[in-house]
């Protein structure tokens, strides 16, 4: 039989992890790197890393056993499917299946993330780290399933013509987001205008529900006073 303070242990265990400083910093590299280049190689790194940052939120997050066994599935059909595009397909299609591919691994370690945010009780900097890495994958995710859209309809995305590769497709759903609205990229489908009127409500919603809720819910460990010594009396 286990004493109280082995439970109280292994419930600190299973508390403690929320490691999402790990995950945030996987998802900015993964930003750099779209940023920087737009080949096939590049995608392949940027969906190890988002495999990656999904493995740590999933192990931050703690879900349960069956988003656990969703995510497992996920991450070895995202993981294979992406080599098998990238070695047997065309770079256009590749492209295609892989943003496919990036986007239900973005969404699912989103699930993983507020599942463990909107349970949370008391809010911490790592809890912090975890509302701004799922900020990013919102953008991310969007930015794939742009991607997604651009690969499977004919003609340009952009109404300018301009090519809608990684980067542009990135920079355009981070713009879109936090609704800075430069209007030098805009979707000329109905469908690509609809997703970003989704994207937008979604940043705002997001920004205003949840960090402002975790943000206001912060609470800094508080300061160890001394104990006060008592004056002697000097009769």
């Amino acid at each position: 039989m286990m004493r109280p303070s082995d439970l109280r242990t292994s419930a600190h265990l299973r508390a403690e992890p929320d490691h999402f400083g790990i995950v945030l910093v996987l998802l900015v590299a993964a930003y750099m790197l779209f940023v920087l280049s737009d080949s096939t190689l590049a995608r392949v790194i940027v969906g190890a890393l988002y495999v990656a940052a999904l493995v740590y939120a999933v192990r931050a997050s703690q879900p349960g056993r069956k988003l656990q066994l969703t995510v497992r599935v996920i991450i070895v059909g995202g993981a294979v499917s992406i080599v098998v595009a990238a070695l047997a397909l065309s770079d256009e299609d590749a492209a295609g299946v892989i943003d496919a591919v990036l986007a239900l691994v973005m969404f699912s370690a989103l699930l993983c993330v507020l599942d463990r945010l909107l349970t949370a009780q008391d809010v911490t900097a790592r809890l912090i780290a975890g509302a701004l890495s799922a900020y990013l994958m919102v953008g991310m995710c969007f930015a794939s399933v742009f991607g997604v859209l651009s690969w499977l309809q004919s003609g340009p995305f952009f109404v300018n013509g301009e090519a809608a590769h990684a980067e542009a497709l990135q920079y355009f759903s981070f713009t879109t987001l936090t609704t800075l609205g430069y209007g030098d990229l805009t979707a000329v489908s109905s469908a690509g205008r609809g997703l970003s009127v989704l994207e937008a409500l979604v940043g705002q919603v997001f920004l205003a529900v949840l960090i402002a809720r975790l943000v206001g819910s912060f609470r800094r460990p508080a300061a160890v006073t001394p104990p006060r010594q008592e004056d002697s009396d000097p009769t």
